[in-house]
């Protein structure tokens, strides 16, 4: 019974992983190429990039998150990067203000589209 519980408890762990992003919204400039005012909205598994001043799509990503890292792989949009490629970041998010970090991304375009400042939280 005892090991019953301890599975559940890690299966509800794992699927709660993404609920610290689950539909929050996140403002920045990113490059793409050229800074660009944009908005990182994250659903339950997808990520979707927006320029913020009038909420066209970019790129839409699968995510997951694993402690302090954010996996990335496009779904489809603009990017030059292909489905098959893995992006992982090290995200850390502290007084609404999240910090995006590449840790390893062969797609350079989407690993240079991350500038060091920190996105700011928007409210819904």
């Amino acid at each position: 019974m005892k090991s019953i519980a301890i599975t559940l408890l890690i299966c509800g762990f794992l699927m709660d992983a993404n609920a610290q992003l689950t539909d929050t919204k996140w403002k920045n400039v990113m490059n793409i190429p050229q800074p660009t005012d944009c908005i990182l909205q994250f659903k339950k598994d997808t990520l979707l990039l927006l320029v913020a001043a009038d909420g066209s799509l970019v790129e839409t990503m699968k995510y997951s998150i694993n402690k302090d890292t954010l996996k990335l792989y496009k779904l489809s949009g603009l990017s030059p990067c292909t489905e098959d490629i893995v992006g992982l970041y090290i995200f850390a998010i502290k007084d609404d203000k999240m910090t995006i970090t590449p840790s390893s991304d062969e797609c350079s375009d989407r690993a240079e589209a991350f500038k060091p400042e920190a996105w700011i939280r928007e409210k819904n």
